[in-house]
């Protein structure tokens, strides 16, 4: 699974019952770990990442559909909009 993420798994490190894993992932696959995590560790896994440097894109430039609301939409904003108290 992480190799389908292009992750680079580094140093594994054992703290009593718990498990550390090092390594690196691409900033454009970070989301999609985040997502899978609960499965893959029956919900007791926790992610915790930080930048590290920038590289060049190669092939395709990544995307990622909105998961939110645009706001930039106007109307579709609008019309996904709560009224507070409702």
């Amino acid at each position: 699974m992480l190799a389908r993420l292009r992750a680079a798994p580094g140093t594994t490190t054992m703290r009593g019952s718990s498990c550390l894993l090092e390594g690196e992932i691409p900033a454009a696959r970070v989301y999609e770990l985040q997502q899978q995590l609960p499965g893959l560790t029956r919900g007791e896994g926790v992610l915790d990442s930080a930048f590290d440097r920038y590289e060049p894109v190669r092939g395709a430039i990544p995307a990622r559909p909105r998961t939110d609301r645009n706001p930039l939409d106007r109307k579709e904003y609008l019309l996904r909009l709560r009224v507070a108290g409702r």
